[in-house]
Parts: C-alpha cells; structure tokens; sequence
C-alpha cells in the first residue's frame, strides 16, 4: 500500500468548458465518460464553412460566461441578454469541418445562432456533439482515445507550483485561467508532471482512476487572451523562451484514462490524491 504524506499532491481545482473556448466551470467533482469529463467541450462555435471558432479568432469569447442549471447552460456575455442552452439540443445536423476531419453535429437553436452571430459580429452558429457522434484521435497518436470538441486530448493538467515557477518570468502574473486545464495539481515540484507517464487519482481511501500521461500541451494564441477580451503578447513569448522544447512552448499535461474505451468511467474530486506511478527521465512528446 502506497504511504501518502502531507504534502503528496492533491486535485486543488476542477474546471469543465462547455463551450470550446468560452468561459470555465469551476467544479468539486465530475463524472468521467468515455470522453472526458461530463459535459466538457460538447458545444462549439462554428463558422459558414463549419470549421471551429476559438479565442484564436475572437479573443472576447473568454467573456462568454457559462453556468450549469438545471435545464442545460445559462450563457451571458457583455452587451447580451442571456442564452438557454438545453442538455440535449433537438437542432437539425450541421456538418463540422474538425479540422480537416468531418463530423456531424446538431444545431443548438435559431436562438443560439443568432445569439453567437451578434455577440462575435460574425455569421456563426453554435453546435452540439451528440453521444452518437464518433471523434476519435488520429492514428498518430497511440491512444485509441474518443473526444468531444477538445484539441486532441480528453484530460489537460497543469501544476500550481509550475505555475508560481512561471509567474516569476512575467510582469503581470497569471491564474489558472489563462492555461484552460481540466485538473489543477498542488503539491510537488515544479513541472515535475513534465516527466509523469502514469499517475493515478482518487480518495486517501478506496479505489482511484488510472490515466496515461500521454503529451505534453503545446501552447497557441489563445494563451495571450487577456481577462477583459483583448489580444496581449507576453505570456507566449515568456512561454516560448523558458518553456521551449523543440518546436513547441509547452506547459501542462494531457491525459488519457488507463481502460479500454467501454470502461473509460468514473468520478474525481478536489481534495483527491495524486499518485504517480510511472516517470521517466524525458519530458513528454508533442504530436502534431
């Protein structure tokens, strides 16, 4: 039996983003799917063409503030009366351009399309991935993974004391925001997780859920988003001149749970341990 210390690391926070690229949910525990967790990045903007629309285009969806009620999403932004968004969308299907690889979805509502029309000033639409839609990793990744609107990747970690280390680079320091992770790890030494291959979470008492540590997170554009929506520039040429490795500036882990597919379930919580069952002496690959 493993001995667990005051200082092993812990779950300190949880996040899900409903809406690719919109506001977080801070949350104290989550269902596991197949996908991820429950209700993480299962709605997404879309332009004309059907192609993904991130903070990479508009940096003012990091104002799209999402809540869960009981009914499905409660969306406010600045300047928009609030948008219902149900759990199940009964929209007609939408062909989504994923990145070169199609997939269907379905359309939230006329009221939704609208909505994300007028608040980004474009001819947009927002879509839902239903349980019956099948996205999975490309081949190139090993993992065997399904997902929902995410990257690449079902889990993203980041450390908080990666985080203290980074901040001491730049003139204005930055929150866990800034990084969109999933899982927030206190506890352990800085980019320590750089290393993990195999790290298992769950309570100080009973069974926990396995993950493969499976890449390291490439960081984009969308790190220089500021909090009130406008474009800065600092963070991602910190990150690029101390956090480079090879032709990526990386910071965070991206997991994969450690099951097949139809056993991919669970539960996790804040306050949860970090077990690690596997290093090695390299830091994770980036898959491009």
């Amino acid at each position: 039996m493993t001995t667990l210390t005051a200082a092993a690391p812990r779950i300190s926070a949880l996040y899900i983003y409903p809406i690719k690229s919109a506001g977080g949910v801070s949350l104290q525990h989550s269902e596991i799917g197949p996908r991820g967790l429950m209700h993480d990045r299962r709605w997404m903007v879309i332009d004309a063409a059907g192609k993904p629309v991130t903070q990479r285009e508009f940096a003012t969806m990091r104002l799209m503030d999402v809540a869960l009620i009981p009914d499905g999403l409660h969306v406010t932004a600045p300047g928009m009366p609030a948008l219902a968004v149900p759990w199940q969308p009964q929209g007609h299907s939408r062909a989504v351009d994923m990145w070169g690889d199609p997939l269907a979805a379905l359309t939230v509502s006329a009221q939704a399309t609208a909505w994300v029309s007028t608040y980004l000033g474009s001819d947009l639409d927002l879509v839902y991935l239903p349980d019956e839609a099948e996205r999975w990793q490309p081949d190139y990744k090993p993992f065997g993974s399904l997902l929902s609107f995410v990257d690449g990747n079902p889990f993203h970690l980041i450390s908080e004391a990666s985080l203290a280390d980074f901040n001491k680079h730049l003139s204005r320091p930055v929150g866990h925001a800034e990084f969109r992770p999933n899982l927030v790890i206190s506890g352990g030494s800085a980019y320590a997780e750089d290393f993990w291959r195999r790290i298992r979470i769950g309570p100080v008492e009973g069974e926990g859920v396995d993950y493969e540590v499976v890449e390291s997170c490439a960081r984009c554009v969308i790190l220089n988003t500021l909090p009130d929506g406008t474009r800065g520039s600092e963070v991602l040429k910190t990150l690029a001149r101390v956090r480079r490795h090879g032709q990526s500036a990386i910071f965070g882990q991206h997991l994969v749970q450690d099951a097949p597919y139809d056993a991919r379930t669970g539960k996790i919580h804040v306050g949860d341990v970090v077990q690690v069952v596997e290093m090695a002496a390299t830091v994770n690959p980036v898959y491009y």
